[in-house]
């Protein structure tokens, strides 16, 4: 056998296993996708609108959660949690909300203005294998400010998603899904406080 034959035949074997390896390197390639909104809540008041934007049981697509960490003092609140999002999928997040003061408001419960962010990472294997863990992250930062009839929240959110779900555009899809499910749920909730008050 010649010595270009022997090359093809060796090329032909390990042909299959470099286009997986390649395969996996390109799914394991993260870009980032952005989305911002506006909302206004009449009749909210901002610290209740900030307070359910950083309460972690308000997430949609969230299953069962635990605290794993929690500081807190007089203008932020910090924690971080494990949670449940799928049969195969394990996450973690963060939160921090943070009260912005006017010089002459008091130091507990003026807030002139409310920033909450809150980061996630969603990490799961691709159907019937054991590994690799592939992750999307996303982050979502919130401007809560008192305005003359309620609260006006302005929202930036990013993900890192996979090549594939990116350049679909699955992965923006689902960063816009994700945020007006969060939004509806927070705007639920007041209506429920409003209502139940």
């Amino acid at each position: 056998m010649s010595a270009s034959r022997a090359g093809r035949a060796t090329l032909r074997r390990w042909w299959p296993l470099a286009l997986a390896a390649a395969l996996l390197a390109a799914l394991g390639v993260s870009l980032r996708t952005e989305h911002e909104a506006r909302a206004h809540f009449p009749r909210a008041q901002p610290q209740a609108l900030a307070h359910l934007l950083a309460d972690f049981s308000q997430q949609p697509n969230i299953g069962s959660w635990t605290v794993l960490e929690d500081r807190s003092n007089y203008t932020t609140w910090r924690y971080s949690v494990a949670y449940e999002c799928g049969a195969r999928c394990a996450g973690r997040g963060r939160v921090e909300a943070h009260d912005w003061h006017a010089s002459d408001a008091p130091a507990h419960g003026a807030a002139a203005a409310h920033r909450v962010t809150v980061r996630l990472r969603a990490c799961a294997p691709p159907p019937l294998l054991p590994w690799p863990f592939f992750c999307d992250e996303t982050e979502t930062v919130s401007a809560v400010r008192r305005e003359a009839a309620g609260a006006r929240l302005a929202v930036r959110a990013w993900a890192e998603c996979s090549a594939l779900a990116a350049l679909s555009g699955a992965c923006g899809a689902r960063l816009r899904a994700q945020l007006d499910a969060h939004l509806l749920r927070v705007r639920a909730a007041l209506h429920e406080r409003h209502h139940s008050a």
